[in-house]
C-alpha cells in the first residue's frame, strides 16, 4: 500500500513541479521569488493552524458518520484512520480515501459497501459547503453566479434523491433487472442504506454545518496568505476565490486537483488585478499550507498505522485470501 502511495506522490510531485515551471515562465521566476521572499512568515503558523482546524472539524464529522452507522471503532483508531486518509488527497477526486474503508474492514470487519458511503458523503458535503461559501462570495463580488448555481443544483439534487427513499429504492429495483449490476445489488443496497443514514435528517444538517466551518477556516487561511503578501482583498472575496477554485479542482478529478485548482486560483487573482508574480506566489503558498501539509501529515500517520496494526492487517488479509480460495 505504501509503495502505491509513494508512486502516486511521485507523480503528483512531478505534476506540481511542472505546474511551477509553467508558472515561472508565465509570471517570471524573479517576480515570484521576490513575492515569496517578501511574504510575512509570521502569519505562517496562523495559516497552518487554520489548516489543522479544517482537518479537526472534518475528523469530528467523520466520527459522527461512523457513530450514525454503528461502526465500532475507538476514537484513537478513528483519528488514525482519518488522518491516514489525508495522504490520499493527491488521488483523483480524493477517492483514494477509500483506504479508510480498507482500514475499517481490516480492523473490525466492517464491509467496504457499508463504510464507503461515508467517504462519498464527506466529498458531497465538502462540495456543498464549498459551493455555499462560493455563492455567498460570488454575490458579494458579482462574479460567476450562474456557474456556481449550476454546481449547487447538481450537488443538492443528488442529496435530495438519496433522501427520497421510495425513488432510490425504485432505482435499485431497476438495477436488479440489469444483468451486470444484479450481482452487485446486495452491496448497492447496503451502500444506499449507509448513504441514507448519513445524508438525511440531523446527521446531514450537522455535517453540513461542520463542513462549512471547516472549509471557511481554510478560506480564512488563504485570506491571511494574501495579507502576508500585502494583498488586501475582503475576506468574502478571498473565500470565493479559494472555495470556487477548490471546487474546480475537485470536479476535475485530477490528482489533488493539481493544475485545475492552481490555474483557477491564479487566474481569479489576476482578474482581481493582483500582479502575476504575487498571484502565483499566493497560489504556491496556500497549496503548500493545505494540500501538501495534509499529505505530509497523512503519510506520517499512515506509516505509523501500518506498523502498529501490521499483524492484525496481515492476519485478516490472510483469512480473506483463504476464504476466497474455498
Amino acid at each position: 500500500m505504501l509503495d502505491q502511495l509513494k508512486s502516486k506522490l511521485f507523480i503528483s510531485i512531478a505534476i506540481a513541479l511542472a505546474i511551477g515551471l509553467i508558472f515561472s515562465v508565465w509570471a517570471s521566476f524573479d517576480h515570484i521569488k521576490e513575492a515569496i521572499e517578501q511574504f510575512s512568515y509570521k502569519l505562517l503558523p496562523v495559516i497552518l493552524t487554520l489548516s489543522l482546524l479544517n482537518y479537526s472539524i472534518r475528523f469530528v464529522r467523520w466520527h459522527i458518520y461512523l457513530r450514525a452507522l454503528n461502526i465500532k471503532v475507538s476514537t484513537g483508531e478513528s483519528l488514525g484512520i482519518f488522518v491516514s486518509g489525508l495522504a490520499m488527497a493527491v488521488t483523483p477526486g480524493k477517492m483514494g480515501e477509500v483506504l479508510k474503508s480498507y482500514f475499517l474492514k481490516s480492523l473490525n470487519g466492517t464491509s467496504i459497501s457499508k463504510s464507503a458511503p461515508v467517504i462519498i458523503a464527506e466529498r458531497l458535503t465538502d462540495l456543498i459547503a464549498l459551493t455555499t461559501i462560493s455563492i455567498i462570495g460570488a454575490y458579494v463580488i458579482g462574479y460567476a453566479k450562474d456557474i456556481i448555481l449550476i454546481f449547487a443544483v447538481v450537488f443538492v439534487s443528488g442529496t435530495v434523491l438519496i433522501s427520497i427513499r421510495p425513488a432510490s429504492l425504485f432505482l435499485i429495483r431497476l438495477m436488479n433487472n440489469i444483468s451486470f449490476l444484479s450481482k452487485w445489488i446486495k452491496n448497492i443496497q447496503i451502500a444506499y442504506e449507509s448513504s441514507y443514514t448519513v445524508l438525511t435528517g440531523r446527521t446531514l444538517f450537522f455535517s453540513l454545518f461542520l463542513s462549512i466551518a471547516a472549509w471557511f477556516s481554510e478560506s480564512l487561511g488563504f485570506y491571511f496568505v494574501l495579507q502576508g503578501l500585502d494583498v488586501h482583498l475582503r475576506i468574502l472575496s478571498a473565500s470565493f476565490i479559494y472555495s470556487f477554485s477548490t471546487v474546480i479542482g475537485a470536479v476535475s478529478f485530477l490528482p489533488g486537483g493539481l493544475a485545475a485548482t492552481e490555474t483557477s486560483l491564479t487566474g481569479l487573482l489576476v482578474l482581481a488585478k493582483i500582479p502575476k508574480g504575487t498571484s502565483v506566489a499566493a497560489t504556491l503558498i496556500i497549496r503548500g499550507a493545505t494540500l501538501w501539509f495534509a499529505v505530509i501529515i497523512g503519510t506520517i500517520v499512515l506509516s505509523y498505522m501500518q506498523r502498529r496494526y501490521a499483524t492484525k492487517l496481515k492476519n485478516r488479509f490472510t483469512v480473506e485470501q483463504q476464504s476466497s480460495n474455498i
